[in-house]
């Protein structure tokens, strides 16, 4: 079991606890539950549920914070899928520009299908998890089609890359 802040933020590591790392945690979840039943031939669905709950509040967190502008977009801190970056992205800019991440933003849509996954195992012994495994179906299709839609994509180099713009005004 894992530390989690009662507003659902994981914390990172120990030089700076609100820094935040790849949300990995429903991936390695699923992957022990899956371990599991693999050499025992039934899985803990208990274990899975109660990390399932806790992941949730997590899921809620980096909805409430790393989604500024509520646009499906996610910024992060933590290295992304390529280890690099023209910023540090730990640190908030000091213009009124930000940063659209997508890597934040794939890490993000894995979060949403892993979540749904766990969801989903569960719905076969608990049939209320079906509607949560459709919400998090949605939650992974809004970003996908936020990641398409926001000009991250570079056709020439068939590449998603970070954005700097302008904060939306309302």
């Amino acid at each position: 079991e894992w530390y989690m802040k009662p507003d659902g933020q994981i914390p990172a590591y120990e030089w700076n606890f609100g820094d935040v790392n790849p949300p990995v945690h429903a991936w390695s979840s699923l992957q022990v539950y899956h371990i599991e039943k693999r050499k025992t031939g039934k899985g803990d669905i208990t274990f899975l549920k109660r990390v399932f709950q806790k992941l949730i509040i997590n899921f809620t967190w980096w909805i409430n914070r790393k989604d500024p502008n509520g646009n499906n977009m996610f910024e992060g801190g933590f290295l992304g899928l390529d280890n690099i970056g023209v910023f540090n992205r730990s640190i908030q800019l000091h213009s009124e520009m930000e940063q659209e991440q997508a890597d934040g933003t794939s890490w993000m849509g894995m979060y949403a299908l892993n979540l749904m996954d766990m969801a989903i195992e569960i719905a076969m012994h608990d049939v209320s998890f079906e509607d949560t495994a459709t919400k998090f179906f949605e939650h992974f299709v809004l970003i996908s089609e936020a990641l398409n839609e926001m000009g991250l994509w570079n056709e020439e180099d068939k590449f998603f890359y970070d954005m700097l713009g302008s904060p939306h005004a309302d």
